[in-house]
């Protein structure tokens, strides 16, 4: 099945809301497919829920998709300490107060390894895992590869912001129409004009690689790793290194060409390794006893919004 180079993003259907996580509200949207399997996805660092639109056509024919917005990051709350088991936690609540207790989880970059930290922490919770271009071993000297945070910029303009917009790690631009709806849904209005949604504090976690991947040997769901064939951060032993981790199959699929942001250098190529990945997991799952839920359990400390 073919998918356009640059699919539109389908509104959200069913219901969006917010699920409150020790005093934080946490910010969802679903693509509802009533009686498929149960989909949440997880963004990387600084990023939001907008950063899967792209790829959200490739799934919803097939499954109930749910994007999250962690603390500190899109239309989420704030905090005043941020931790990778604290977003673990905020994984695991919107699994469990919009998904019906169990899901299939993708998790981009930083976000693979904090979807890791759930499937970790409530292994009936999270029935399969993809890792998304997520390293799975600490770099041998993770001081030379820590992002600096910038200091906090204020526009005077959605479109200044925009064009100011860079991913990081640096890497070419697969498709600048992408990039410019993603870097446009990552501003806010504040006192004199528009700055960055994601909290500057967020960095105080993520700014070095070291102990991030402390949780992976706790992972017991299958997993799969999704790769970028010109990936800075993850190379063509992910997969490998995490099958000799768990002593277990980690099925890879390398997304031709793209570097690590998948979704912005082909949203196309990297949805339909998506579904590859979590047809697989879906199965895994089944055969395991653990079938993905298919019904919906919206319980009173959700707060939801019908469209």
């Amino acid at each position: 099945m073919a998918f356009p180079v640059r699919p539109e993003p389908p509104p959200p259907s069913g219901r969006s809301g917010r699920v409150p996580v020790a005093g934080t509200e946490v910010a969802w949207e679903r693509w509802a497919r009533p009686g498929a399997p149960r989909v949440v996805l997880v963004h990387g660092t600084s990023a939001h829920s907008g950063w899967w639109h792209p790829v959200v056509p490739a799934l919803t024919d097939r499954y109930d998709v749910v994007a999250l917005d962690l603390s500190g990051h899109g239309d989420s709350g704030r905090r005043q300490q941020y931790s990778m088991a604290g977003w673990a936690e905020e994984v695991l609540a919107v699994v469990s107060q919009v998904c019906g207790g169990r899901a299939l989880v993708v998790g981009h970059s930083i976000g693979g390894l904090v979807a890791a930290g759930a499937a970790a922490r409530d292994p009936a919770a999270v029935t399969g895992l993809v890792l998304a271009d997520s390293i799975v071993s600490p770099p041998p000297h993770p001081a030379e590869v820590a992002v600096r945070p910038r200091a906090v910029r204020v526009f005077g303009s959605v479109a200044e912001a925009v064009a100011r917009f860079r991913l990081e790690p640096p890497q070419p631009v697969g498709d600048p129409v992408v990039l410019e709806r993603i870097a446009a849904g990552s501003v806010r209005p504040v006192a004199g004009g528009w700055s960055w949604k994601a909290d500057p504090a967020i960095w105080d976690v993520v700014a070095t690689p070291d102990g991030l991947t402390d949780v992976l040997p706790g992972v017991r769901c299958p997993v799969v790793v999704v790769r970028g064939e010109r990936s800075s951060l993850v190379g063509p032993d992910a997969g490998p290194a995490l099958a000799r981790l768990w002593g277990r199959p980690v099925p890879q699929h390398t997304v031709p060409g793209a570097h690590h942001h998948l979704m912005v250098d082909d949203p196309g190529a990297f949805g339909a390794a998506l579904r590859v990945a979590l047809a697989d997991l879906a199965r895994r799952a089944e055969e395991a006893g653990h079938p993905a839920p298919v019904r919906p359990d919206l319980g009173p400390a959700t707060n939801h919004i019908d469209h």
